[in-house]
């Protein structure tokens, strides 16, 4: 099954960060592999976010850090 919930990368290094990010925030997340059927740009990471998505993808964009998109989410973002 393919996971949801995943804010795709612009390189590895900004899915560091942000998962760092994400941490200090108290929100759990875990550096995947962008599905090849997404992986239409950027380095081909993902964060994959199982809890409070909406939170998160709000968190990484509040802290200036690139990302390619978003897939999933439990409130249909």
């Amino acid at each position: 099954m393919e996971k949801k919930n995943l804010i795709m990368m612009v390189s590895i290094t900004s899915a560091m960060k942000a998962r760092e990010v994400l941490q200090k925030n108290g929100i759990r997340s875990e550096i995947v592999r962008t599905p090849k059927r997404l992986a239409k740009a950027g380095c081909g990471y993902s964060l994959f976010v199982p809890n409070n998505f909406s939170k998160a993808v709000a968190v990484i964009r509040n802290s200036g850090i690139k990302t390619v998109g978003i897939a999933g989410g439990e409130d249909g973002l």
